[in-house]
């Protein structure tokens, strides 16, 4: 059997999050690793010739066609996994109502009772109806262990009760934002253009012309003292009116 030419081998596998503990993300290939360390951004011509600020790569890094098929299907998976939220699907608004009527048996609110719990269990979809139902069942997991820092005023949360809708609302987006990270990331390398690079005569070349031209400035446009006076030696006479 005929080895695989390097240029069509496949590359290494792009994996998927375990989405029970998001915070865990796996390393990415060290291909796609090295590629989005040399990302940067740089004002360039686009393809209508049009100048704009664009993600760059230099152009020995440009994605491969296979490389560039598996982030590409790997930033689609990731996305569908940011996309399983109630207001998607009543699959997930149905997962994530017993994930919270769960949530809210084993730890009560201060003041909970029949008549309000239900009300809490309305608000809870309000906050969490565009979060994904595992990165608030990760929230909530990370509550149960006293694992979720400090409140946005800094202080500690009490995790004698449960959490505020806004509270893990705001501690479920920290879960999804592992993942949503990972996506844009991929994303950016996707739409990243070959890096214009100038060669060291290019280079002399343009500061011999800056060189030439500086000289011809004998002070700043604001002045020698910052005033705004016309630049020159001498300050320009203004024609005044009404002064003897």
């Amino acid at each position: 059997m005929l080895p695989v030419p390097l240029a069509l081998a496949p590359p290494d596998d792009l994996q998927l999050p375990d989405v029970r503990r998001p915070e865990r993300m796996p390393s990415l290939p060290e291909w796609a690793a090295s590629r989005i360390a040399s990302l940067s951004d740089a004002i360039q011509r686009d393809q209508t010739g049009r100048w704009r600020q664009v993600p760059t790569i230099p152009a020995s890094l440009i994605l491969k066609a296979a490389e560039r098929e598996a982030v590409d299907q790997h930033v689609t998976a990731l996305d569908h996994l940011c996309g399983q939220t109630p207001e998607n699907s009543s699959k997930f608004e149905a997962a994530m109502l017993i994930v919270l009527t769960n949530m809210m048996m084993v730890v009560p609110s201060m003041t909970q009772n029949e008549l309000s719990a239900e009300a809490r269990g309305e608000a809870f979809m309000a906050a969490l109806d565009d979060i994904p139902v595992w990165s608030v069942q990760a929230a909530i997991r990370r509550w149960y262990r006293g694992d979720c820092g400090n409140d946005e005023r800094g202080r500690r949360y009490d995790y004698h009760w449960s959490p505020a809708p806004a509270e893990l609302r705001r501690i479920a987006f920290a879960e999804m934002w592992h993942v949503k990270s990972r996506s844009q990331s991929l994303r950016r390398l996707l739409s990243a253009v070959p890096r214009i690079e100038y060669d060291d005569e290019h280079c002399r070349h343009m500061r011999g012309r800056l060189a030439n031209l500086f000289p011809s400035f004998r002070t700043s446009p604001v002045g020698k003292d910052g005033s705004g006076e016309v630049a020159g030696d001498q300050p320009v006479e203004v024609p005044t009116v009404g002064r003897g």
